[in-house]
C-alpha cells in the first residue's frame, strides 16, 4: 500500500513539474535576435534593467570581478589606497595603472569615474610644469570620463561632467588660450567630418550637455540630488561662453551677432522649460512677470470686495504706531541717524497690509463675502509661493543678467564697442599710440550708448569688469602719451565718467574721480 502511495506521489510531482514548465518557459525564456523572449526578458528590456542597458559590457571586467570571488570589496579598498599613495608620491604612471584596475572592478560606480577623472584633469595636471604634459592629463581625465560613459551610457552625471571638463577646464584654465588652440587641432576629440569652425571646445561641451539633458528627457534618468536649475542651463551657458570666447579672440561682425542670437534663443528655451522646484512645484523661470501680474490682479480683486477696505485698514495701522515711529516716517532718509533708519523700517513693516488682514476685515464687515475672500487669499498665497520659488531659482542661474546680456551683445553698438577695443589694444601693441587712443575713445562712445539702452549694464559685474579692463588699458595708452584722464583734451572726450564713478570698486581711479567731481562742482 505504501509502495503504491509513493508511486502515485511521484507521478503527481512529475505531472505538476510538466504543467509548470509551460508558464516558466513563458516567463523566463531568454531573448534572442529573432525573439524578445519571455515576460521577464521583455520587462528587463523595457525598463532597461540589464547590464547591457547600462552600457558596454567588458569581458575582462566581468572576468576580474568573477575571479575575486567574494573579495571584490577588499580588492577595491586596497586599490583605492594604492591610488591615493601613488598620487601623494606623484607617481603618475602607477596612479593611472591603478585607476585602470579599479575601472575593471567598479565599472558601474558613477562616483568612481567622476572623482578620478577630476583627479586627472584638475589635480594631477596642475602638478606638472610643461604645458604639453598638463594638457595630456587634462585630456586623460576627459578620456577617463568617456570610458565611464561606455559603461554608463545614459548617466546625466557623467555626461554633464564631460561637458564641464571640455568647456570649463579647456576654456577657463590659466592656459585657456593655448588649450583652446590645442583642442581644435587634436583629432582625438573630433570626428573626421567635423568642420574646423565646430571644433571649438565650448561647442563640443554644449553637445555633451545636450546629451545629458536628453538622458533625463528621453531616457527618463534621474537627476538625483542635482539642482534642475543649474543642470538644464548648461547647454545655453556653453553657447554663451562660446560667443564671448570668439570675441575675445577677435571674431566680430555677423558671426558674433549670430552666436549671441543663438545663445539668446537657447536661453529663452531654458527659461520656458518646466522644471521641478525644491518644493515639488513645476516652475518656468521666464514666467515670473506673468505670475507677478496675475498675483497683483488677485490682490486687487480681494481689496475691491469691500470698498474703502484699504483706506480704513491703513488708518487703523497708522493709528497704532508710536509717536516716535510716526515722526520718522515724515523725515527724509538722508536726515536720519542709524537708529532712526531702523525705527523707520520697523514702522513701514507694521504698515504693510497682507491678504489675511483684508480677509479678516471682510469677515467682520461683510460676512456674506468671507468665503470668496478666503478663496482669494488661498490663491494669492499659492501664487506668492510660486513667485518665491521662481525668483530664487532665477537668482541661482543669474537668469535676468544672462537674458539681458544675450540681448545687448547683439546690438550694433555693443559689437562695435568690443571690436574697437580689440583693435585699440592690437594697435597699441604695434606702437601706434594716437590711433589706439582714438579707437578706445570710439569704443567708449559705443559703450555709453549701450549703457543708455540697457541701464542694468552699469550694475553688471561681468560686463562691467570688461569695460573697466578697457579703461585700464586706455590709461596705459595715455601714460605713454604723458596724458591723464583729467587733462582737458582727455576729460571732455571720455564718455564713461558716470560708469567709472559707479564701478571703481578696486579704487584704481580714486584721484581721477575726485578731480572729475571737483570739475563738476566748479561748473
Amino acid at each position: 500500500m505504501s509502495e503504491h502511495r509513493s508511486f502515485y506521489r511521484k507521478i503527481t510531482y512529475l505531472v505538476l513539474i510538466a504543467v509548470l514548465l509551460f508558464p516558466i518557459s513563458q516567463l523566463g525564456a531568454p531573448a534572442t535576435v529573432e525573439d524578445r523572449g519571455g515576460l521577464l526578458a521583455r520587462l528587463r528590456s523595457d525598463h532597461e534593467l540589464g547590464q547591457a542597458d547600462l552600457g558596454e559590457i567588458d569581458p575582462s571586467s566581468e572576468t576580474i570581478r568573477l575571479a575575486t570571488l567574494g573579495l571584490r570589496g577588499i580588492a577595491v579598498s586596497l586599490l583605492w589606497s594604492k591610488a591615493t599613495e601613488y598620487k601623494k608620491k606623484e607617481d603618475w604612471t602607477n596612479f593611472r595603472a591603478t585607476l585602470g584596475q579599479l575601472s575593471k572592478l567598479q565599472p558601474y560606480f558613477i562616483s568612481f569615474w567622476r572623482y578620478q577623472a577630476w583627479n586627472l584633469s584638475y589635480n594631477v595636471s596642475v602638478e606638472l610644469d610643461d604645458l604639453q604634459d598638463r594638457y595630456h592629463y587634462v585630456k586623460r581625465g576627459i578620456e577617463f570620463l568617456k570610458e565611464g560613459i561606455k559603461y554608463n551610457r545614459f548617466s546625466p552625471y557623467l555626461l554633464s561632467d564631460l561637458g564641464w571638463f571640455i568647456g570649463n577646464k579647456i576654456g577657463r584654465a590659466d592656459e585657456h588660450e593655448q588649450y583652446r588652440k590645442m583642442f581644435r587641432l587634436d583629432d582625438d576629440f573630433h570626428p573626421a567630418d567635423r568642420p574646423p569652425e565646430l571644433r571649438d571646445n565650448w561647442l563640443v561641451s554644449k553637445k555633451w550637455y545636450q546629451d545629458a539633458v536628453s538622458a533625463v528627457d528621453d531616457q527618463k534618468k534621474s537627476l538625483g540630488n542635482k539642482n534642475p536649475t543649474t543642470f538644464f542651463d548648461k547647454p545655453a551657458m556653453a553657447h554663451i561662453n562660446y560667443s564671448s570666447a570668439i570675441e575675445e579672440e577677435g571674431t566680430f561682425g555677423e558671426k558674433a551677432r549670430t552666436a549671441w542670437a543663438t545663445a539668446e534663443r537657447m536661453w529663452n528655451d531654458y527659461g520656458n522649460r518646466a522644471m521641478r522646484s525644491s518644493r515639488g512645484i513645476m516652475i518656468q523661470l521666464a514666467s515670473y512677470e506673468r505670475w507677478e501680474k496675475d498675483t497683483q490682479e488677485l490682490e486687487e480683486q480681494l481689496e475691491n470686495l469691500l470698498t474703502g477696505a484699504r483706506e480704513e485698514l491703513a488708518a487703523q495701522r497708522r493709528a497704532g504706531l508710536t509717536p516716535e515711529k510716526l515722526a520718522v516716517l515724515e523725515l527724509a532718509e538722508d536726515d536720519l541717524t542709524v537708529e532712526q533708519l531702523d525705527l523707520k523700517a520697523e514702522a513701514e513693516k507694521e504698515l504693510v497690509l497682507e491678504p489675511l488682514d483684508f480677509a479678516d476685515y471682510i469677515a467682520q464687515k461683510a460676512p456674506e463675502k468671507v468665503a470668496e475672500a478666503r478663496k482669494l487669499v488661498n490663491r494669492i498665497t499659492e501664487y506668492r509661493n510660486r513667485l518665491f520659488l521662481i525668483r530664487n531659482n532665477r537668482q541661482v542661474s543669474n537668469y535676468e543678467y544672462w537674458d539681458t546680456r544675450c540681448k545687448f551683445e547683439q546690438t550694433a553698438e555693443a559689437l562695435s564697442a568690443r571690436e574697437l577695443a580689440f583693435l585699440a589694444r592690437r594697435t597699441f601693441l604695434e606702437g601706434d599710440l594716437l590711433e589706439a587712443k582714438r579707437l578706445y575713445e570710439e569704443s567708449f562712445d559705443m559703450w555709453a550708448q549701450v549703457i543708455r539702452a540697457f541701464p542694468s549694464v552699469n550694475d553688471d559685474t561681468a560686463t562691467g569688469a570688461d569695460i573697466m579692463e578697457y579703461i585700464l588699458k586706455y590709461r596705459e595708452v595715455l601714460e605713454q602719451l604723458d596724458l591723464t584722464l583729467n587733462d582737458d583734451e582727455v576729460h571732455d572726450r571720455f564718455a564713461l565718467w558716470d560708469f567709472l564713478v559707479d564701478n571703481d570698486a578696486e579704487r584704481k581711479f580714486v584721484e581721477e574721480i575726485e578731480q572729475h567731481k571737483a570739475r563738476k562742482q566748479d561748473k
